[in-house]
């Protein structure tokens, strides 16, 4: 068969308008081959070199793509055969080129001469390991790539999937297609060792030093060394990024980027992401299993209202999965009209027929348990609370259990919790296989609330094998418009991804994938 182009691959590209805009821990043996290690107190600038104190809203405990970290790409020590590049397109990286030979069988060939950091040749052969074993211990991995075997021969991969995937290539671009030294993954306090333009010199409690690769493949870095400081609360992060203990926080709660806003010191850059907040509904619940119920928990809640005034206008109010920013997300969704819901109740037999304010129906009360988790910028909390007062005004009682993010998840995976409101990366890696396929297919792996329709999974499958990118937007804006009539799920509204920076750095990403932050190019001026 012959070369399929680049852009054939990628799954509807977005709009222009997208663009707007552990303690513990030894020290790494990154460089011990080149006789170069360093040590935690070796990263602090010296004088004349370039250094940059950044903020994490979480400690980093395991960096392993296995264990669908994200910071290994995020901080410039992991990359991967593929990336999304600032205009969301799909190229090669480490990879030279590819070729497909047949619906189910990919040629890659590796770039020559590029070395792990600690020196080691990055061959076709090590690129399989790292990914054979991401596959083995990835759930993740299994779905998104669906891979049947790799082979490798010199810096060729040949790579072939179970079934047509149309999105292998994009899908690769992915955090768990992150390409590390397998060797340096293993053991206690593991710390690992990429082809990136860092390298991660030691992690201990409260921080991680990083030191340029001054041998990486693509030039240079600009930076000699980062400190990663680990803060978790917003207002300790905005106060040290306004003393200047700190040069660089990523996602800072509203409250706290809104008084960077107008600041002659601090620059924020503010792009339409792709991570929404989505609110499951657990089919296993009767009432929740009626359409009218789910219909008028949709009509009820003021979307608008949750990004332009709860969250001061640092999200884009949802209509469907999809931001309606993204070429394919550009779909209608149920409008919000309290009147509606409310008759939509009373015709489907809903009273309050002991005058409690809570409407009941063959002896039980419309009421839900609806479980949420707390983490750094994402106000689901808040959300989940005004949630609760939407519904309270249409009958509908809330009980909140607000956990963990792992606690949360368990629950999530038992079943039987009514309502569930999460916040996802809808969108990776720039194309919509990816969500339809964890969460909107009968029997995904996060489609934790049972949702099923036939047409949706048809669509799905067609998708999942279709290489044309127009077509592909069609199947995309088609399974939302299913869904958005089924109300299978409610999306509140999609995040803008924000990085707050002293004015002196520069060359940071605030790509809406998420998946970047330090680059080669990333940069700090002299005072």
């Amino acid at each position: 068969m012959k070369k399929r182009i680049l852009t054939m691959l990628l799954a509807s590209v977005l709009s222009a308008s997208l663009l707007a805009g552990c303690g513990g821990f030894k020290e790494s043996a990154a460089n011990t081959e080149k006789g170069t290690e360093e040590t935690s107190e070796s990263t602090q600038a010296d004088a004349g070199e370039k250094h940059l104190n950044m903020a994490y809203h979480s400690e980093i405990k395991n960096l392993d793509p296995a264990a669908s970290s994200w910071e290994t790409k995020r901080i410039g020590v992991g990359e991967n055969l593929f990336r999304i590049n600032d205009d969301l397109q799909l190229e090669p990286w480490l990879a030279d080129s590819y070729e497909q030979v047949d619906d189910l069988t990919w040629k890659i060939t590796l770039k020559d001469g590029i070395k792990f950091s600690n020196g080691k040749e990055l061959t076709g052969e090590a690129a399989k390991a790292c990914l054979d074993r991401t596959c083995e211990k990835n759930q993740r991995a299994v779905t998104m790539l669906n891979i049947a075997s790799i082979e490798a021969e010199g810096q060729t991969l040949t790579i072939t999937t179970n079934d047509v995937n149309a999105a292998l290539l994009n899908n690769l671009a992915d955090l768990v297609g992150t390409i590390l030294d397998v060797d340096t993954l293993e053991g206690e306090n593991a710390i690992p060792v990429g082809t990136g333009p860092f390298v991660i010199a030691s992690m201990e409690e409260g921080k991680m030093e990083l030191v340029a690769n001054k041998d990486y493949w693509d030039g240079v870095p600009k930076l000699d060394s980062v400190t990663i400081k680990y803060i978790l609360d917003g207002n300790a992060q905005a106060m040290a990024l306004d003393n200047g203990e700190i040069d660089l926080a990523f996602q800072l709660p509203t409250e706290n980027i809104i008084q960077f806003m107008d600041s002659d010191k601090i620059t924020v850059t503010s792009n339409t992401g792709s991570r929404s907040q989505i609110l499951y509904f657990d089919y296993t619940n009767e009432f929740l299993a009626d359409h009218s119920v789910r219909e008028a928990i949709s009509s009820a809640i003021d979307r608008e209202a949750f990004a332009n005034v709860i969250n001061k206008g640092n999200s884009e109010a949802a209509t469907a999965i999809f931001p309606v920013s993204f070429s394919y997300g550009k779909v209608p969704g149920v409008s919000y009209d309290v009147e509606h819901a409310k008759k939509l109740l009373a015709d489907a037999g809903y009273k309050d027929n002991d005058g409690d304010g809570v409407l009941d129906k063959n002896g039980k009360a419309l009421s839900f348990n609806l479980y949420t988790y707390g983490e750094h910028g994402t106000l689901l909390a808040t959300f989940a609370e005004a949630i609760q007062a939407s519904l309270k005004e249409i009958g509908i009682a809330i009980n909140i259990e607000t956990n963990d993010y792992d606690a949360h998840t368990n629950i999530l995976k038992a079943g039987g919790f009514d309502l569930a409101l999460n916040s996802y990366i809808m969108a990776p890696v720039a194309d919509p296989q990816y969500f339809c396929d964890i969460m909107l297919r009968t029997g995904a792996d996060y489609n934790y609330g049972k949702y099923s329709d036939e047409k949706v999974d048809e669509l799905i499958a067609q998708l999942d094998k279709e290489f044309d990118a127009v077509k592909r937007e069609e199947l995309a804006k088609e399974i939302q418009a299913v869904e958005v009539e089924d109300c299978g799920f409610f999306t509140l509204g999609h995040l803008k991804y924000q990085i707050a920076a002293n004015n002196k750095v520069s060359g940071y990403s605030t790509q809406a994938t998420e998946a970047y932050i330090l680059t080669k190019d990333t940069d700090i001026a002299a005072e």
